[in-house]
């Protein structure tokens, strides 16, 4: 596992963690030792291996980051989620926030008091995807406007787009599906990304676009506290 390297323009204690995965490999069993009873049920419904593997890596190494950051034993913190699914730790202290796919696990970690609320996404490219139907679907005419505008690379452009998205959707912690319209993502030359949204109760939301992988796009987001400075 190992930190990203992130720009200045992500928020000060705010950290981004990479697990890179062998999908053949088997499960660790000092990774399932980590995991609740429940955790481990969850990851052996999964049929497919590769799928399992994500979930079972990735949940150990949230465990032992958060163990870490608390002083605690990783296998004693006890997790709660809303009503979306956007897990929390019951005992309270720093917004996490996790991520798969393919080969790649991400977490979000902010500090204990700088952020209220984070969001990771990474989505391996896939060439297969029907991009005109998803963008309809996903992404707000502001969005499709701006993707028109990047033909030279379709698959990385709908990618980075769908991860920036989904990542500052999952920091406001609601339903993905029936957002997708209220948000749309304005992005800086320098990979900062812009939350617009309308939406009452929603703070400010903030990005910046990663790039963990060779053919992977992600982002982190998190919310902006109503004081912050909006430069």
């Amino acid at each position: 596992m190992q930190a990203l390297p992130l720009p200045e323009t992500v928020p000060a204690g705010l950290e981004v963690w990479m697990l890179n995965l062998d999908l053949a490999a088997p499960l660790a069993a000092g990774d399932l030792a980590l995991l609740s009873q429940d955790e481990q049920a969850r990851a052996s419904r999964y049929r497919r291996h590769a799928d399992r593997l994500r979930a079972v890596s990735g949940r150990a190494a949230l465990r032992r980051l958060l163990g870490a950051r608390l002083r605690r034993s990783p296998s004693m913190l006890r997790f709660t989620a809303n009503r979306h699914g956007k897990p929390t730790l019951q005992e309270g202290g720093a917004a996490f926030n996790l991520a798969h796919s393919g080969e790649c696990v991400l977490i979000a970690l902010a500090g204990d008091d700088t952020l209220d609320a984070v969001g990771v996404d990474v989505e391996r490219h896939d060439d297969s995807l029907d991009f005109s139907a998803l963008a309809a679907y996903a992404f707000t005419a502001e969005e499709r406007a701006a993707l028109a505008e990047t033909p030279h690379a379709p698959t990385a452009a709908f990618f980075a787009n769908w991860a920036a998205k989904e990542a500052v959707l999952k920091a406001v912690g609601v339903g993905i599906a029936e957002h997708l319209q209220a948000l749309s993502i304005r992005r800086g030359a320098d990979g900062r990304l812009d939350g617009a949204h309308a939406v009452r109760g929603w703070p400010r939301l903030r990005g910046q676009a990663l790039s963990p992988l060779p053919g992977y796009a992600a982002a982190v987001a998190w919310a902006e506290p109503a004081d912050g400075d909006s430069s």
